[in-house]
């Protein structure tokens, strides 16, 4: 049964992953589809109201399987009393660690590529933002992966030390 479970996280945090992804790149097409007019470095958009509502679902739907992620796979890769740390334990500490700086990375590009987005006036203008929700929805896939590779690996470890203890 556990291994069903197992299943089934994995394939839920990586399909919230593909999601956010889809929806940060679409963000991007919608945003493209605007007025601009630039002159020299400045850039004036007309905001695309679409945009702005798909960056956020990607950003708020990354965010969710993060959360995911992290409740279902613990914390004994970092709550360990052990000094002596098994491979798996060091594999899911590691990409905890950087799931955690996608995680970062990618909801402040979705967010900074939303926000100009989120008015219905005139256009801004300002320094371009090029890509960074198409960016931001990439990183959403390499999130999903190291997502995976940490419950993966958590969940290896929690066997093995339930192994281990009796």
């Amino acid at each position: 049964m556990a291994r069903v479970e197992a299943v089934v996280v994995c394939l839920l945090i990586i399909a919230m992953d593909v999601v956010a992804g889809v929806l940060g790149i679409h963000a991007e097409k919608a945003q493209n589809q605007g007025r601009r007019l630039r002159i020299l470095f400045i850039e004036c958009r007309q905001p695309v109201r679409h945009a702005y509502e798909l960056g956020v679902a990607a950003a708020a739907v990354l965010a969710a399987s993060h959360a995911i992620a992290n409740v279902v796979g613990g914390c004994s890769c970092a709550c360990s009393r052990d000094r002596r740390a098994t491979p798996n334990r060091q594999m899911a500490s590691f990409a905890l660690v950087i799931s955690w700086i996608v995680l970062v990375v990618g909801l402040a590009l979705l967010i900074l590529g939303a926000l100009p987005n989120a008015e219905r006036k005139a256009a801004k203008c300002g320094l371009p933002r090029h890509h960074f929700l198409s960016i931001g929805g990439i990183l959403c896939f390499v999130h999903g992966l190291f997502c995976l590779v940490y419950y993966a690996s958590a969940n290896a470890a929690k066997r093995e030390e339930g192994g281990r203890h009796t």
